[in-house]
């Protein structure tokens, strides 16, 4: 624009000083008649005033050939600048174009290190058997938009192969986990070998990008910087030369390019000695900043394949089916299993008023299916779904499942034994009397059966003392929930006794003789009884 505008100026001041020259000239000329008379002073002063006007126009004509050469000049130099230009910037984009090559290779690779892996999680899934509704739910919950994102796009990828792989199997029944376990390591080592092609490509790739945006693209950038400092320099220059050329060549109007000292408002050489490069160009680089974004120039991050939270489970389940009490409430951080919880919670919400809860089995598919669910991860199984809560017994017998194949049981040997003994088997008569409680409230107690209840229970609170931890809370947990089911006898018609019957043999199991078994369970039952109707002494107590 600088360029043109010196062209468009020296032309109109060539036009100009020729036209204000043949106007002088014709006036002199004019001048030269005779005239009669003498001349008057106004003549005089109107010949130098017209001679004044020739002398503009010739100086008119010499600035116009100095803005020409000027613009020439000033032409060729962008020209050259122009070139540097262009080479720096191909230059920034070879290295562009390499590293978004780069990234188009590591693209690819990271796409075949999730199919791999999404194939690897697939056969893992078909190992480990179907996926149970209520772990589904969780499992799509607590896997995220991300997650989701990336697990569906390698599993779609592998839709079609799964699709063959089933059919396989359907021929060969019989061998198909055998062949699932054998893919699924295959599927594993494939996708390790895709995950280091993976690393390596990234590695590459980040170390390209490093290169360009800590040592090249700096370089690049302060080349250009320094051409834009030169470019504007040499424009500053040009403009104030142009400013004194302008200032000289019209002295007579110098009131109006260059006002006087007091006036208050700046000549032309001071308004472009106002310039400031620098200032200029960082305000440009702000604003091309804001609008146009800051450039990453962190290193792309290592993305870690992330399993769908049933695969996971699968892959390292939590056992809590005959693993001891003390070791999976010290692994899961839990002061009462979570399986006794939300067993107890659920038949609280929807079976207190269920005829013979405990009593009564619930289905054998159904149980088993709810133990394996459990067995994966007790906190992610929800037993509020409708496929439970239609059925309450399930949930009660998984519970007592629970329970009977606890290693060591509830209640350990040596406290089991110390609450037996007040419960001899000579003592044992179909006659007795229903409870403790029920005996006091009939006031039939005598002054020895007084001292033999408060004997008993001071004993089952030193038994309950010497409980481990783990044992205790959770025995505590479970006989208050029992005495909430009592509660409700009236609807469920499971009192303290039929509560008893069903759970003393799986808190306190019978011994190792089977010609004693029957008679270890009638005491068992007494035990429970007997605790369960003194509940709250008992505990105190202890």
């Amino acid at each position: 624009e600088t360029v043109i505008f010196l062209k468009s100026r020296a032309k109109v001041e060539e036009e100009y000083g020729r036209s204000l020259q043949k106007l002088a000239q014709h006036t002199l000329k004019s001048m030269d008649r005779p005239s009669v008379g003498h001349q008057s002073t106004q003549q005089v002063s109107w010949q130098r005033l017209v001679e004044s006007h020739e002398t503009l126009a010739a100086n008119r004509m010499k600035f116009s050939i100095t803005l020409s050469e000027m613009s020439d000049f000033l032409s060729n130099y962008v020209k050259t600048k122009e070139t540097v230009r262009r080479k720096l910037r191909d230059t920034e984009q070879r290295y562009q174009k390499a590293i978004e090559e780069s990234e188009a290779l590591l693209e690819k690779a990271r796409t075949k290190y999730e199919v791999q892996c999404g194939e690897w999680e697939r056969l893992l899934l078909k190992t480990g058997g179907g996926k149970p509704e209520t772990l589904t739910a969780a499992a799509t919950s607590a896997s995220g938009g991300a997650h989701s994102t990336s697990s569906s796009s390698a599993i779609a990828k592998t839709k079609n192969v799964g699709s063959a792989v089933s059919g396989i199997f359907g021929k060969h029944k019989g061998s198909t986990q055998e062949s699932l376990e054998r893919m699924g390591q295959e599927a594993g080592v494939k996708a390790k070998v895709a995950n280091e092609a993976y690393k390596r490509l990234l590695q590459q790739t980040n170390t390209m990008r490093r290169d360009f945006y800590d040592v090249q693209l700096p370089k690049i950038l302060a080349s250009v910087m320094g051409l834009i400092e030169e470019v504007d320099q040499f424009l500053k220059f040009s403009l104030g030369k142009y400013a004194y050329t302008y200032e000289s060549a019209i002295l007579a109007d110098a009131i109006t390019l260059k006002p006087m000292d007091g006036a208050g408002l700046p000549g032309m050489v001071e308004m472009i000695g106002e310039i400031d490069s620098k200032a200029d160009l960082d305000a440009y680089l702000m604003a091309t900043a804001k609008n146009g974004g800051r450039i990453n120039r962190a290193s792309i991050p290592y993305k870690e394949y992330e399993m769908s939270t049933i695969a996971r489970l699968y892959a390292s389940p939590k056992r809590i089916f005959g693993v001891p009490l003390d070791t999976q409430l010290e692994r899961d951080h839990q002061q009462v299993p979570l399986i006794i919880v939300k067993c107890a919670d659920a038949v609280e919400a929807f079976g207190l008023q269920n005829e013979g809860i405990y009593r009564q089995s619930g289905q054998s598919s159904q149980v088993n299916k709810l133990r394996n669910e459990f067995d994966l991860d007790a906190e992610v199984v929800d037993l509020q779904v409708n496929s439970y809560i239609s059925d309450i017994n399930n949930v009660a017998s998984v519970l007592k499942m629970y329970l009977r194949e606890l290693p060591g049981g509830l209640i350990p040997a040596a406290q089991c034994s110390a609450m037996l003994a007040y419960f001899p088997a000579e003592d044992l008569d179909p006659g007795i009397a229903a409870s403790a409680d029920a005996a006091a409230t009939m006031h039939h107690y005598d002054r020895d059966q007084d001292l033999g209840l408060a004997q008993k229970i001071s004993g089952m609170a030193s038994a309950v003392r010497s409980l481990p931890p783990p044992n205790r809370s959770t025995l505590a947990y479970l006989l208050a929930h029992l005495d909430k089911v009592q509660a409700f006898q009236e609807f469920n018609m499971m009192n303290s006794e039929n509560l008893s019957i069903v759970f003393g043999p799986t808190i306190l199991p019978a011994g190792n003789n089977p010609a004693n078994a029957a008679l270890d369970i009638r005491r068992s039952a007494k035990v429970v009884k007997f605790i369960l109707d003194n509940r709250r002494a008992i505990f105190e107590a202890a």
